[in-house]
């Protein structure tokens, strides 16, 4: 969403744009190929097809140099060197990093896919592999993994060999990659789905029910919506039931 706090508005004369005030007062002098909206107080624009960023003063945080940049989010952005895109689809990913608002990159382009910053932590993709760094660039978990989910409660799901785990921040699994598809923990409770079941397990692995539930939708509130026998109906995350045979 565009920050709200910002008053510049993307003003544009000709082929090149800048930013004006509400009263069409030029702030920010008109000379890009394209301009973004702010987010966070910064913006991202384009000159002679490459990106950068300016603060609300104008002046430029990054050289603009990247062939690709993301918003920033967070406090973060995400820039791009190398990355091709025909017709609307990418054919070459290029390589993956992150700026801070000062400009530096804290993580410098190395990666093929970067994932959703998290407590303090990215996943980052090499060679089809993901692990994780963290907001020093510091590779924390190895890239190992076919897919990761988001660290929650101190674990994070991984798939490894066809199935999915929990790690810990020091990488250790926690609870086995036995799973066909499994859910960030809430509350100390997770989704996990094995031979087409559902059901609930602890952050020890342990479970809170059995694996029998058609579906499982978690409501994130005290009751969790079930699906069974082809009949809708609640437990709590003790796995109390809340419904009749």
């Amino acid at each position: 969403m565009n920050d709200k706090k910002t008053k510049l508005i993307p003003y544009r004369k000709k082929d090149k744009w800048g930013f004006c005030d509400k009263n069409k007062k030029i702030i920010i002098q008109v000379q890009y190929d394209f301009v973004d909206d702010f987010y966070e107080g910064f913006v991202r624009v384009q000159l002679n097809n490459k990106w950068g960023f300016i603060n609300e003063s104008g002046k430029e945080i990054t050289d603009i140099k990247y062939d690709e940049a993301e918003n920033f989010k967070n406090g973060y952005a995400k820039i791009n060197f190398g990355i091709k895109i025909k017709e609307g689809v990418e054919v070459f990913s290029g390589k993956w990093g992150v700026i801070n608002t000062s400009g530096q990159e804290i993580i410098p382009p190395q990666y093929h896919k970067i994932g959703e910053f998290f407590n303090n932590i990215f996943p980052v993709m090499l060679s089809d592999k993901w692990g994780f760094v963290d907001v020093t660039g510091k590779q924390i978990i190895l890239p190992k993994y076919e897919n990761v989910g988001l660290f929650s409660e101190g674990l994070v799901p991984v798939k490894l060999d066809k199935k999915w785990g929990y790690i810990n921040k020091e990488g250790k699994m926690v609870i086995n990659n036995n799973y066909s598809s499994v859910s960030e923990f809430t509350d100390g409770v997770a989704r996990v789905e094995l031979n087409g079941w559902w059901g609930l397990i602890d952050n020890k692995g342990r479970g809170i029910t059995p694996i029998k539930y058609d579906e499982i939708i978690d409501s994130r509130e005290s009751l969790v919506i079930v699906k069974v026998g082809g009949k809708w109906g609640y437990l709590d995350k003790s796995g109390i039931e809340y419904f009749e045979d």
